[in-house]
This record gives C-alpha cells, structure tokens and sequence, in this order.
C-alpha cells in the first residue's frame, strides 16, 4: 500500500488510524488514470462538489506519490490545507470536527515528514503564510484559556515542527511580535493547565520558542523593544511558570527534571537579558540615584525613565495568577530579580546602586506592606515562605560585600544601615522562634554589623533565646548558628561582659519562668564553652563578678517566698556554671593580679552567694517543700558543687592560687561520717540538707551526689597513707551517692539527656545519675559494698537489654541514654579492670540466660545440671574451690559432667523456648561477645564454657528454624572465642576433648533431623563453619597441650565410624539428589579431624607415643571419609554443584592421600590412593564444568582451585584422554571471562587463580604457554574493539596480568618477550575506542599490566617506542567524575605506570621527559581540582585525595633524585603548579604535600630560572610563586642548612 511508505516518525494512533481508514477506502487504478485523477487534481480540492473525505484522500497520496505532476506541488498542497482550516475559524467554512482535526494532522504530516526535509536540505522554498503561525497562537491562546485539548495534539505539533525546521521558523525570527506572544500562550498554557495530558510536549514547545527567543533577544539592538516586550508580555507569566517550576508541581513522569531545569536556566537567561542588559544601567542610575543623563546619552532611553519601577509594577499586579498563588511567585521573584540584577550591574563602583534596588523590590514582600493584624494573621507557613526570600536577599547583600559600614556612613549618611535596622526592627518584633529561616536573617544582620541590632539586643535575646521556645533540630541549629554568632562577634569586639549585661538583663526581667525553657540547653551551651575558651582571663572576671552582682542585688534579696525570684535564680546559677566551668584554668604562668582577682571572685562567691543560698533552706522538715525552696534548693546544691569542683581545680592547677579550704587537714577528715563539704559549714548542717534533699527534688539530689563525689576526690588526694577512719569516711560517702540507685534507676526509662546540668529533671535525672555513676566508677568501686557492686551489675545489664521499640526511639536525637551509657562501659577497657563489678556482671549474666533457660526447662534439666541452674551468689564457688586443689594430671575425675551433658544429649531431654525467649538469649550472647573473654580467670571460664555448650546442645526454638541456626552459629562462635583465651586449658580439667567432640557431634546429628532448612541455605553453611572452627581448634589444642593424644584421637575416630550415613534426603522439603544435613556435618568433622591429625602425622611431634597408632587412626578416618564421599557422590549425581563440605573434603582427601604417598610408599598407602582415583576424576570433571558457576562464593572457588592444584601436581591421576593443561586452562578462561561477576569479587578470583596458574606454567610445556599467548593475543587484536567487544578484550587482560604474576624462565620467558611488542601496542592502542572513553572497568587492569610488564621486561624491552606508547594510554585516563574509591584507584595505577618507566627505563627516559612532564602534571592537577576547598558537601573524598597528594609527593622525590634529566624542565613545572594553584584554594593538608615536593624542584632551579619565573608569571601566579618560594627559603633552604650543618 501507499500508506506504508508515508515516512512519517512517530505519529500518535489517531492519527494512524485516520490515515488507516483513508487508505482502505481508496481505490487504486492503474497508473494512466492515477495520472489523469493527479492533473486535475487542483480542481478537485478546490471544487465544491468533492467531499472532504475524498478531498483529504487526494491531499494525502498527492503529497506521497511520484505520478502527480503539480507545478510547486508541495507549496500548493500546504496552502490548500492553511486556507481551509483559515476559512473555518473565520466562519466562512462549515466543517465537522472530525474533518478539522484531519486537516490539522495533515499539515502537521507534511511539517514532520522527512520528503519535506529533504526538499528545504536541497535548496527549495516553502513559504509558510503569517495566517497559518497566527492560527497556531489562537488555538494555544484559546487553549491556555479554556482548557479544551481539541486539535491540541496536532496544533502543538504543528508549532514544535516549524520551531525545529530552521527554514521554517524564520517566519517567528522575522516577525518577532508572533514569538513573543506564542511564549506569552504557551507559558500560561503551562500555568493555568498543569495536569494536562499534553505537559511534556508543551514544554518541549516551551524549550524551543524560548531558545529562538534568546537568539533574537541577543541580536536584538533596540533595547527599549526587547524591554517592552519582556515586561509587557513575558515577565509575568514567565515568573509564574518559573515559580511552579522550582516548587515540583510536575513530577518525573510528567516532565523530565533536565527539561525542567533547562528551561528555568532560559527564563533566568531572557529576564537577564530583557530587563537587566548591560545598555539599560543608565536608566537604572537615573531612577534609583536621581542621575540625569546628558542628551548624547539619552538615545532611544529617553522615554525608558523607570525600569525597575515597571518591572515592580508588572510584578504586584494582582491579576494575572489566582490570589493564593500570588505571594509566593511574588515572594520567589523578588530574590530572582535582585539576583539578576546584581549579576549584571554588580562592579566595583555600583554598591550603592545594588543597594538601592533592594529596597524597592524588597517592599513587594506582604511583611512590608501588611497592618499589624494582617501580620498576626499570617501562618507559619506564610512565614517560611516570606523569611527564606528576606535571607536569599540578605545572603545576596553579604556575599557580594555590597555593605561597607565606613562608605555607607560618610557617603551615603547611613542609608543602607537605616535599611537593615528597619528590617532587624521588623524582625524582631515579630518573632517566628518556630522558622529556621528567621534566626538565619538575624545571625546574617549580625554579621553585617554588630549595631543594626544592638540597639534591640535585650529582644533579640530575649525571642531568640531566653524566651524562644525551640524544639524542632533544624531549628535548634538554626538558633545555635545565631548564638555563636552574637558572642564570637562580642568576643571580637571584646564586649562580652556587655552582651551577658543584656542577658542578665533578660532573665532578670518580669517573665512567666515557669513557661521558660532551660536557660543553657545544648546548643547555647556548646556555644558558650567555645566561647568563654577563648576569652581573655579579664575579660572572664568581669563577666563573672558581673553576674555575682546581678544574683546579689537583684535576685537574693527577694528570694524568699518568690516562685519567679527563685526560677530566675536557677537560670542564673545554671549561668554561672557555665562560666566557671568553661574559663581557661589558671597555671603558674597566670599574671599573679589575675590570680589573686580570681581568688577574690571564689571567696566572695562562696560568702556573699553559697553560703546565703543554703542559709534559706528550711531548718525543719515539712509534708512537702515549696516550689520556691526547691529551686532555692537547686541553685545552692549546683553553685556549692560547682565551687567546690572550681577549686579543687585551682588549686591543683596553680601554686600561687590560695584555696579557702587549705585549712582542712587529715584529723578534719576523722568526724563521723559527716565531714565538712564547705568551708565554714559544719557536719550536722549538711544532715539537715540531706534530709531536706531526700524528699526534695531529682536535681538538688544530683548536685549534693556531685558534691560527695568532690569531696571523696579531696580526700583521696590529702589523705596518704589511707587510715582506717578515712577509709570509712570514704565507703560512707560511696554509699551516699548510690544510696538512691534502687529507686531511681530500678524503672526503664526512653527519656534522653543532653548532658547539660541545667537540664536535669525527673525524667532525665535517672540518665544522669547512672552517667555520673558510671564515669566514676573507678574512684566508687574500691569503696562500694558488695551488695551495691552485684545491683550496678544488674542495672548495667537491664540498661543493656533494652526493647528494640527503646533501641530505635534512643537513636532518634544525638543525646545520651541509659544504654549509649552502659555500651560505652562494657566496650571499655577498664571495665575488666574494675574486678569485683565486672565479676557481678559475669555472675548476673549467667543467673539471666539459666532464667530463660529455666522457663523452657521440663524439671529434669535443672537436675542433672544443677551448677548451672543455682539461684544464689555463689554460683562461682564450686568451681574456685575445684580448681584451688591441687591434683595431679589424669588423677582429677573429668566424666561427670560429660556424662550428664551425654545423657541429656541422647535421652532428647531439650529444653523448648518460644521466639521471643530464644531472641533474649541471643540478645544476651551478644552482650557475652562485646566481653573480653580471652582475659577470663578459669572458673569464670569453665563457667561460660559449660554454659554456651549446654545451651547448644539442649535449646531449641518452637517456630523459627532460621533462629535456631542463628543462635546455634552464635554459641559455637562464643565457645571458639572462649577457647583462644588465657584459660582456654581449664576446661580440659573438667572434660575430655572427645567428650566434648561427641557433645557436639551427637546433639548437632540429632538437630539435623529437626531442622527444615535446604543444604545450601547461607545460616546453614554459616553453622557448619563456625562448628567446624570450633573443633579444629579443640583438636588443635588436644595436640598443643598433649592432652592424651592417642587416646583422645582414638575416641573421635570410634565416635564417627560409629555414625550411620544418610542414604536418601533427610526431609520432604530437601531436594532431590542432595546431601542430608546430617551427612554434611559427619564431611565437616571427618575433614576436621583429617585435617588435623594429618598435618600432626607429617610433623611426628610425639615419636615416643605409640607412633603407629595415629597412622593408623588417620587412615581409618581416611578410609571413612571416601567412603563417605563416594556416598555423597553417587546419591548427588544429578547434575548439581558440589556442595561446599563435599568440596572441601574431597580436597582435604586428596591432600593428605598425596602428602602421605609422598612420604610413605607403603603398598597400603597406594592401594588408598588408587582406590580414590576415580572419585578424584570426576570430581575434577565436574568441577570443570562448574568452575564459573562457583565464582559467586570465595570460600567454595578457593577450595576448588586447590583442589585443581593439588590434582594438576599429581600426573599419576591425570585422564589418559585429552590434556589437564587446556582443559584447565579453558575452564579458567571461562571464568574470566564471565561477565556476571563483580568487578570487586573478580579482583579476589584473580588472586585465588594466581597459584593454580602458576601450577599450570610451571608443570606444562612450551606449547601449553603458547596456547595462553594465543588466546592473550586473540583477545587484545584490535578487531575484538571495533566489533565492540569489550568482555574479550577485558578477560584477555586479566589473563596476561594473571601470566605476568606466575614466575617463567628458560624458553618460556623468552616466548612471552616475544610477544611483548605486539601487547603494549595493544594494550596502548585508541584509535578503535577513540568514539567513547575506555571504561574504568578496563582502564584499571590496562594500568596494572603495563606496569608489571615495564617492570618485569627491565632487561627485555629493546625498543624504546614500545616503552614511550605507556603515555598515550596515560594521557587518555578519565579522572574526572570519578567517585573517590575509583579515583584513588587509577590514581595509584598512573602513579606507578609512571613510577616503572622512571624507576626502569633510564635510557628512554632521556628523550621522553616532556611526555613524562605532561602525565605527570595530570596527576598534580587532578589532585589539585580534588583538594580544593569548596563551599558545600562533605569532606568524604578529603582522605582519597590526601594519599594521591603523598604519591604526587613521592614522585617528586623522584624525580629530584635525577637532577641533571631534569634540570632543565623544572622552572617549567613549578610554573605549571603555581600557574593551577592560583585558581583553587586548596586544603591546607593537600597544599603542605603538595609545596613539600614542588620544594624538591626548586632544589633543582637555578637563580637565573627563578629570575625567568618572576618575569615571566602573570600576576597571579607571580603572587602565588613570590609566596611559595618565600616559604621555600624560611623553611625548606633554612631546614637543608641545618641538616647539612650537623651531617658529619
């Protein structure tokens, strides 16, 4: 058919359907009256009588066929089909919609097809009508109006094909009228319509008008027109479009994010190129400065007066988007616009001007205009919106240092000060604590200058930090930002002590405190501390006498009875702490006046402050304390312990400092129990406070616990040697501070404490409580009773076992919890130090996995076991008092317990737990492994040992086998963990290695048939390796220790030949033809034992006990385990992998078959051999075949190559058919080349295949390496790159570098040098990949092989242009987009391709320097581009970035080793260092490496080339070289000097 040549891309289906139906009813006649229909064929279309349906036929194979013979056919077609639709839409033509909608597609037909492309490329003319383009608008136009998508489809396209034809569109370039208002249709068409169906196309419209409107915008020379039209036409709904665009209202299905991005990029670019073009400054000097133009100037601007004052017009005009929308494009245009302008008039001299556009745009925001109440009115939301523009506008001022504080003042009379003090006004009367946006502005204000907000510093403090209420993080960090800039600018100015005069001022003020937040929470605090670190001693005691001051004369005088006064009083000692605290200690350097002022400041603190504070504590007790007691209470408790702790401090810390308390001596420390905690307070005061404070509040206990704490540390430090009544004023004060442990610490809590004092309350006081306990501890712990040792220990492991519901809400903020507290302890190094807690802790363990044992235990457990199941404390004493004897070797009984445990095991007494106890003892054995079990003593040991092993062998779970195997594969971990520990010996004494060998065996057999899990399952084969660690190690230890060897061994042997195998499948829900689980673990244990005992045959360690015996027993396992595994196989011969136990048996058979054949010719030993000849055959067969396949799991490939290895080694199993060595040698290629395997785990393969290689090599013959080298060679022929493909060319790589790490001599290097040439020029070669950069994939090992072969071909590569070829591939290397693992990785590739050429190439090292130079100087500015600083993201890449910095380092130490090649080429690389250097501020860590070498080269310069370089730098690098070679000759010359000086 006609039809099906129409050549037509991508047509919708209606439009195929249209042109489907017009086909099938056209009847085709032969070609003479084709021809007469096509001469007529203008008549027709024109004629009247001719239906539309008949007249679209005709219009649609004219256009497509060859025998109509119209004069300007195509021309005369495209107006038949303008003028009609014209005619409809001017109402002098009836049409149905159907026959309009065709009408559109056919001309839209024409446009797209690719005859009409064809005929514009050759030459031709088609000149599309002005009715046609304007047509076009209307219905765009009536669309963005309406919303009707009749004809849409087809009109858009129509528009989108004249847009992409450029002999089309010139009918929008010449009438550019007709192309502004397709953008103004269009942009609204996308606004007002944004769920239509035809988004994507409207934007790719959008995408095309606004790039033919950016050309004609730029050739444009009347600046007034494009100005006009801009604001006239396109501003607004262009800032609408751009608005919705930034706010996400489409998402990714709907438009592309890179369309989306592209055209906000064009907007920015039309609005800066109509409003803000560089010939329009004038006008904005003569509106915004008041500037008259001169008449030579004035132009065609003359009548153009106010640009910006349009522009603001146009842009609050409250029509042209619906109301609720208004604000925010106002809001997000107004930051544009400023943005735009300061792009195109912001230079030096025009500040002022920038400036003044900001106010004007600044008022189009509704906080500048709004009443009062409108403001109230206002949401938070309205807020974030309206803050975020105010803080873009100001970041704007700030970074583009538009306020210069001296100019404003003189020049311009304070106009842009007055601006800003305005707007902090604004700001600060209406608080929005809730917004981050809004401490932003205020933190960017107070970096501008300090005064636009002094003059309101009390509100600014007030609503910003006493008053503000903050809870949300974002906004916390917001505050905290604000903060540290409002004292790091204080701090500055040295004013400190007049900010906190504000503070106090604040605080003291009539206020509501009981609604206050804590006054120094941890933002404000940390603030604060880095702060008062770096306040001069001065400046420190202002502020603090300040605040003295401010408590005594405000506060104290009408504590009494005043719930305020006594709130206040909190906040300020909470000050005052802090303040104390945080102050730089003094020392013997301190100026002796400081010292005796700070000395001043503590006596009359503690007269004038402390001593008055507890003097209004009531002397009587009541039913309940006052409000106002309790926060008088408070405040005395934290100002007396902080004192204390302050001068504690002083004194240690300075000799010249007089402490008050110096008079104290040993005999005061002798009054019972109640030793003074002040000066000049005596013992029974403090009972009446300890009283008073036991029903008084959680704060005023934590402060008077902190001040026991001090005053045990004083008397530790004055008190030596210890007497007996210091010891027990000690152990009284210890129990004091955990006095209130029981009930304050016996319930959960999930509550979070942000480690500041002035935020201890109920709920978090039990947090830190166990926090001051715990980092204490090792003061408490030697003068705490047992009773208090063994609850710490409960406490330490219920705060450890939380829920996971506590788990996941204490990981929620940053602050410290009951658990983050006790991890931290039980990860600590101490902790096994403190011995009497951490043996309660190791006894409260144990007595909490017997309890969850106990609940699941039938009765008949707890009998047999009874040591393992006592409730009282001294679970331990049995086994101090056992191993305190002294019995010699083999006379101690060890089968009791053994007995019980076997019994237990074979009588099926198990005991059963539900999910969720089996999952609080899994949570427990993972306390038990965050322990240090290899410090254990031995009954603890002992302890564990039997305790981790009953549970193996006698738990079970009810429902979840994957749990089971779980906790299973975690005991066995913890008993081989305990086994490598200093008492490992111990258990020995108790029980037998085979004892404990059948344990394990006969309960993990039994299991085997409960559990329904498949052979493969990865927790299954997870718990055959952690078990057959554990009995390697025990057996490991049987030999060490010479425990009974032979007798031991024998026992193990007679256990598994007692063992049935398993001939068919364990379970319904194992597949067919696989192992049973019970079969595996007998594989995993004979392995084991082979293992061992053979290595121990071979070694003959003990000669002189009965040296036939093991023999025996190792063939005996021998003889089993191929029984076993000729079992497997038969049973497994379906086609599967081997499994991983089979595979590593079969290898541990072979292994030690032929170690033993090596050196035992026995007849017996043969006879073995030859009796697994045919076991080995096929299973090197099989493995063959499933080499590739097992390249997914390490552990099971390892085992294979070595079972390949050893098999290659043995020429007496080889099959007399065929080769090993390319049957191999195919089966390695394969996996090589497979390209399913990770880039990463085929990395290790290629390690694990490196021995089996070398095997290989070394055992075959020169034809076998002549095979390698023709698959090498095959894979890198350039054909294998123009066919594209990169897997050969890649696995051909591996396999040389694979060659290159095997050690070759003789004829077979020679062989391999050959054919080196033909490599590098390979390996080097671009041309074939010069379309696309060479993937990373390839470069990596490209790089490693043709170092290796530089290295190793020393000697043997004659040709210097082979050697010179490494620099092309270098220049060539990706390094940039790389993430920083793959940089840093070709990073060290290039370095030591280079390395090899410098290091082992001298001789072409002569004449190739400059191509040397060049890689080299890559290196440097890849790290140079890396290291800079940048203004956003993370610093992750810092460290990659650093170690390429030390190789670029290193290597030009190198280079500076060979001075005379270099000489004349090192002016030239400091210039190039110095030259990229200018360009980026690098990280003071990169810059050090980088200058250390670069002063290596400057080594090799001369005085003349440093006089060429000063010369011949421009300006910027000249400064950047004056300063490098400045530190050059201080540090680098001076150090060299100083060496050479003293170097004999």
């Amino acid at each position: 058919m006609l039809f099906n040549s129409l050549c037509i891309p991508d047509w919708p289906p209606i439009y195929i359907d249209h042109l489907a139906s017009a086909s099938l009813h056209w009847d085709c006649r032969s070609s003479v009256a084709m021809a007469a229909v096509y001469s007529g064929i203008s008549l027709k279309l024109k004629s009247k009588t001719t239906s539309w349906e008949d007249k679209l036929k005709l219009a649609h194979f004219a256009w497509i066929s060859h025998q109509c013979f119209l004069p300007n056919k195509e021309q005369v077609l495209l107006d038949w089909a303008r003028q009609s639709l014209v005619a409809f839409y001017k109402k002098k033509l009836e049409l149905k919609e159907d026959i309009v909608e065709r009408l559109w597609i056919y001309v839209d037909s024409i446009l797209h097809s690719r005859k009409l492309q064809n005929l514009l490329k050759n030459g031709k003319t088609i000149n599309l009508q002005i009715s046609l383009v304007k047509m076009i608008n209307e219905r765009i136009s009536e669309f963005s109006l309406s919303g009707s998508e009749r004809n849409m489809y087809a009109v858009l396209n129509c528009c989108q094909g004249i847009l992409s034809t450029p002999a089309l569109v010139v009918i929008y370039m010449a009438k550019q009228e007709l192309l502004v208002a397709l953008l103004n249709h269009l942009c609204w068409s996308a606004c007002r319509q944004p769920e239509s169906a035809m988004t994507a196309q409207l934007f790719e419209v959008i995408h095309l008008a606004l790039s033919h409107y950016l050309s004609i915008q730029q050739q444009q020379a009347n600046p007034r027109r494009v100005f006009v039209d801009v604001t006239g036409h396109l501003l607004q709904p262009c800032l609408v479009l751009r608005h919705l665009l930034s706010g996400g209202t489409w998402t990714q299905g709907q438009l592309r994010q890179a369309l989306s991005r592209e055209v906000r990029s064009q907007i920015e670019a039309m609005l800066r190129g109509g409003v803000f073009r560089p010939d329009l400054l004038s006008s904005y000097k003569e509106e915004l400065l008041d500037q008259q133009q001169s008449d030579s100037k004035m132009g065609t601007m003359k009548s153009l007066l106010t640009p910006l004052d349009t522009v603001i017009t146009r842009l609050l005009g409250a029509d042209f988007c619906e109301p609720c929308l208004h604000a925010s494009v106002v809001a997000s245009s107004v930051a544009l616009l400023y943005k735009l302008f300061l792009d195109s008039y912001l230079k030096e001299g025009n500040q002022f001007l920038c400036f003044q556009a900001l106010p004007r745009l600044f008022g189009c925001l509704r906080i500048l205009h709004l009443q009062e109440e409108q403001l109230k009115a206002l949401s938070t939301s309205d807020w974030t919106t309206e803050l975020l523009v105010v803080e873009q506008l100001l970041n704007l001022v700030a970074s583009n240092n538009i306020y210069n504080v001296a100019a404003d003042r003189i020049r311009h009379e304070g106009a842009q000060f007055h601006f800003y003090k305005r707007l902090a006004e604004l700001l600060i009367n209406h608080s929005q604590a809730l917004v981050p946006a809004w401490f932003r502005c205020l933190k960017i204000l107070m970096s501008l200058n300090h005064l636009i907000l002094e003059p309101d510093l009390d509100d600014l403090l007030s609503s910003a930090w006493i008053d503000a209420e903050v809870t949300e993080f974002r906004t916390k960090k917001a505050q905290e930002v604000l903060i540290d800039t409002l004292f790091q600018t204080y701090a500055k100015l040295r004013q400190v002590p007049r900010l906190f005069e504000e503070v106090l001022g604040v605080i003291c003020r009539p206020a509501a405190e009981t609604l206050r937040q804590p006054v120094l929470t941890s933002g404000p605090s940390t603030v604060l501390y880095a702060c008062l670190l770096e306040l001069p001693p001065n400046q420190i005691l202002d502020t603090w006498s300040l605040v003295l001051e401010k408590f005594q004369s405000v506060v104290l005088p009408c504590l009494e009875g005043d719930v305020d006064m006594a709130l206040k009083s909190r906040s300020l000692s909470s000050l005052l702490h802090c303040i104390m605290f945080n102050m730089r200690s003094l020392d013997s350097n301190t100026p002796l006046p400081i010292i005796r002022r700070t000395q001043c400041v503590m006596e009359k603190m503690l007269g004038d402050l402390v001593k008055p504070l507890l003097a209004l504590l009531p002397g009587s007790l009541g039913p309940e304390p006052e409000l106002w007691v309790q926060k008088v209470s408070d405040s005395a408790l934290l100002l007396s312990y902080t004192w204390v702790e302050v001068d504690s401090m002083l004194s240690l810390n300075c000799g010249q400092y007089h402490s008050v308390t110096e008079d104290l001596t040993e005999n005061a420390l002798t009054v019972l129990n109640l030793p003074p905690l002040l000066p000049g307070l005596e013992a029974r005061y403090w009972k009446k406070v300890k009283n008073f404070v036991a029903q008084s509040n959680s704060f005023s206990q934590y402060c008077l616990k902190q001040l026991y704490l001090q005053k045990m540390k004083r008397t530790l430090l004055q008190a030596s040697p210890l007497s007996e009544e210091v010891l027990h004023t000690l152990r009284y004060d210890a129990a004091y501070i955990l006095g209130s442990a029981t009930e304050s610490l016996s319930q959960d809590t999930v509550a979070s404490w942000d480690g500041q004092v002035g935020t201890v309350c109920t709920s978090t006081y039990p947090v830190a409580y166990w926090h001051l306990i715990v980092s204490n501890l090792p003061i408490l712990i030697p003068y705490v009773c047992l009773e208090d040792v063994r609850y710490m220990a409960s406490i330490l492991l219920r705060t450890l076992s939380v829920s996971k519901a506590q788990e996941n809400s204490a990981d929620e903020e940053p602050y410290i919890t009951l658990q983050k507290i006790s991890t931290a302890l039980l990860h600590s190094p101490l902790f096994p130090e403190m011995q009497s807690l951490h043996s309660a802790f190791l006894v409260c363990l144990v007595a909490r996995c017997s309890s969850i044992l106990c609940s699941g235990d039938q009765g008949l457990l707890s009998q047999q076991l009874p040591w393992l199941f006592e409730k009282d404390n001294t679970v331990m004493v049995h086994w101090e008092t056992r191993f305190a004897k002294v019995v010699p070797e083999g006379v101690e009984p060890r089968g009791e317990i053994a007995q019980s445990l076997l019994s237990l095991v074979n009588s099926d007494l198990l005991i059963h737990l539900e999910q969720e106890q089996l999952e609080s003892l899994l949570s427990l054995l993972q306390i038990i492994s965050a322990l240090y079990l290899d410090s254990l003593s031995a009954p603890y040991h002992v302890h564990y040992f039997l305790l981790l092993l009953s549970m193996a062998v006698t738990t079970v779970g009810c429902s979840c086998p994957s749990l089971d195997l779980q906790f299973l594969v975690t005991c066995y971990q913890l008993l081989g963990r305990l086994q490598r520990g200093r008492s490992a010996c111990s258990v020995f004494r108790v029980l037998y290695v085979s004892d404990v060998f059948e344990i394990v065996m006969t309960s993990l057999l039994q299991a085997s048939g409960r559990l329904f899990v498949d052979v493969d399952d990865p927790v299954w084969l997870h718990l055959l390796q952690a078990v057959g660690a554990f009995l390697e190690q025990l057996m490991q230890m049987l030999i060490q220790l010479k425990l009974s060897v032979v007798l031991n061994f024998g026992k193990i042997t007679a256990f598994l030949s007692r063992c049935k195998l398993y001939t068919e499948a364990a379970s319904t829900k194992q597949l067919e033809n696989q192992i049973p689980l019970g079969n595996q673990l007998l594989l995993v244990s004979l392995t084991k034992l082979c293992q061992v005992l053979g290595h121990f045959v071979r070694e003959r360690r003990q000669p002189q006990e009965a040296p036939a015996a093991l023999p025996e027993l190792l063939q005996q396992a021998l003889l089993q385990m191929g029984a076993a595994l000729q079992l497997c196989f038969t049973s497994g011969a379906g086609g599967c992998c081997l499994p991983s136990p089979a595979l590593s048996a079969i290898t541990t058979l072979l292994e030690v078959d032929l170690s033993r054949h090596c050196w035992d010719r026995m007849a017996e030993t043969d006879r073995i051999l030859r009796s697994h000849v045919a076991l080995y055959q096929d299973v090197y067969t099989q493995l063959l075949s499933e080499l590739p396949a097992l390249a997914g799991n390490a552990q099971s490939f390892q085992t294979a190559l070595r079972f390949l290895t050893l098999f290659f080694s043995a020429p007496e199993l080889h099959p007399k058919k065929g080769s090993v060595f390319t049957s191999m040698f195919h089966s390695v290629r394969r996996v090589i080349a497979d390209s399913e395997v990770p880039a990463q785990i085929s990395e290790d393969l290629e390690l694990h295949l490196g021995a089996l290689f070398a095997q290989m090599l070394e055992a075959g013959t020169t034809e076998d390496l002549a095979l390698v080298m023709q698959s090498v060679l095959q894979g890198l022929d350039v054909g294998c790159a123009w066919r594209a493909d990169p897997q050969a060319v890649l696995s051909a790589i591996k396999l040389l570098k694979l060659l290159l790490s095997c050690p070759l001599s003789g004829e077979k290097a020679s062989l391999l040098w050959r054919a080196c040439p033909q490599i590098v020029t390979a390996l080097t070669n671009r041309e074939a990949c010069e379309d696309q950069p060479v993937a990373l994939a390839r470069v990596i090992p490209i790089l490693d092989v043709l170092a290796a072969l530089l290295r190793q071909g020393e000697d043997s590569i004659s040709n210097p242009h082979h050697v010179s070829l490494a620099f092309s591939i270098l220049l060539t290397v990706p390094l940039d987009h790389l993430r920083p693992p793959e940089y840093g990785s070709v990073f060290l590739r290039m370095h030591n391709l280079l390395f090899s050429v410098l290091q082992c190439h001298p001789k072409v090292m002569l004449k190739a320097i400059p191509s040397f130079v060049n890689c080299f100087n890559r290196l440097v500015f890849s790290v140079m581009h890396g290291g800079r600083q940048k203004d956003k993201g993370s610093m992750d890449d810092l460290p990659v970035v650093l170690d390429c910095a030390r190789l670029v380092e290193r290597m030009y130490s190198h280079i500076a080793t060979r001075a005379e090649e270099f000489a004349v080429f090192s002016p030239f690389m400091v210039a190039q260092y110095v030259t990229e250097a200018q360009k980026v501020t690098l990280y003071p860590a990169v810059k050090d490496l980088l200058q250390e070498g670069v002063y290596l080269i400057l080594d090799l310069c001369t005085e003349s080339d440093i006089q060429f370089l000063r010369a011949s730098l421009q300006p910027g690098a000249r400064d950047v070289f004056k300063e490098l070679h400045s530190n050059y000759l201080k540090y680098h010359k001076a150090k060299q000097e100083g060496e050479r000086r003293y170097t004999a």
